[in-house]
């Protein structure tokens, strides 16, 4: 099958890497063209196998702009097309007369776009993000990862916490930053990220006096291992998608809770959700009782693992494109 992946952002966060993902898995059976208004730079992962072609950003009503993509993918000619994003589906969807093959649209969060509404084709990535699409034809495909071979936790002083994400707001590590101030036990928090709130989390910590126990990290490759050698992992958004930070934890993190978000909500129990005005009460008691979470964690994994290999989502995604293209015959 010849496949076409389009996702219309300059930037690179947590749905340019599962588009990359899923680029890289698919080329391994597959035809695999992926269009990005990206850099090389972000795409340094990105197999040799799969054919890239990098746009200058455009805005949907330029016109040629939008005529130079359609005579790009007239040249390669895919069976099928997977925009990402809600930039990128109402750009095809304009030119979707002119295509010579059907798209379908992944929709990476429960928030905006309207544009899956008009589309016949819509894959989510949560069940909450699915309840916002009235397309004709919808499939929620969870996000997921390849992982690596984790050596295991070392002893270390203190409790150790770790937070992923871009500094921004609605990632809510201002929340996280006050909740550990009130913790009274030796503790280490660790934010891997970078972004716009960089600033006002500084000050944040510096007015609270956490300057040693809370840590800045900005962008780390070494995720994985810094989650293995954590006690613990959590999410405090206010708003996600489907967490890649939350599909990562669940290979690597020793225990992981997160705020009752999109995602979060559908594959984690009870025990390991916790409301935004209480990650403080939650981490004490996961403070005293480690063990006890450490093993419910243990066999939360076990049990939603296999739905999270990269393969696996991979041939889910391929699964449905054979369903929309003998519904498009």
């Amino acid at each position: 099958m010849k496949i076409c992946h389009f996702i219309a952002s300059s930037l690179f966060g947590g749905a340019e890497k599962v588009v990359l993902n899923l680029c890289n898995e698919m080329s391994k059976t597959h035809d695999v063209y992926l269009i990005t208004f990206d850099t090389r730079e972000n795409l340094q992962n990105l197999s040799p196998s799969v054919k890239c072609h990098s746009l200058k950003e455009f805005k949907r009503y330029n016109l040629f702009e939008i005529q130079k993509l359609l005579q790009l993918i007239h040249t390669i000619q895919p069976d099928i097309i997977n925009t990402h994003g809600a930039k990128a589906s109402r750009i095809v969807y304009t030119i979707k007369s002119f295509l010579p093959c059907t798209f379908v649209g992944t929709k990476h969060n429960a928030r905006k776009g309207k544009i899956f509404n008009k589309m016949d084709y819509v894959i989510s990535v949560s069940k909450e993000a699915e309840k916002t699409v009235k397309a004709k034809y919808t499939k929620v495909i969870y996000n997921g990862i390849q992982p690596l071979e984790m050596s295991k936790k070392e002893e270390t002083k203190g409790f150790t916490l770790l937070a992923v994400g871009r500094l921004d707001k609605i990632k809510g590590f201002d929340v996280l930053i006050k909740a550990c101030a009130k913790l009274d036990f030796p503790f280490t928090l660790s934010i891997i990220g970078e972004g716009g709130e960089r600033e006002n989390l500084e000050s944040l910590i510096d007015t609270l006096s956490l300057q040693k126990k809370v840590h800045l990290l900005g962008f780390r490759k070494d995720i994985p291992s810094r989650m293995s050698q954590s006690d613990m992992t959590i999410m405090s958004s206010h708003s996600e998608g489907f967490s890649l930070v939350m599909v990562e934890s669940f290979f690597y993190a020793n225990i992981f809770i997160s705020t009752k978000v999109s995602g979060a909500n559908e594959i984690l129990t009870d025990m390991f959700l916790v409301e935004s005005d209480e990650i403080a009460i939650k981490i004490k008691d996961i403070y005293t009782h480690t063990q006890k979470y450490t093993k419910m964690f243990d066999s939360l994994k076990s049990n939603k693992q296999d739905m999270f290999l990269l393969k696996n989502v991979s041939n889910s995604y391929i699964d449905y494109y054979q369903v929309i293209l003998e519904k498009s015959l």
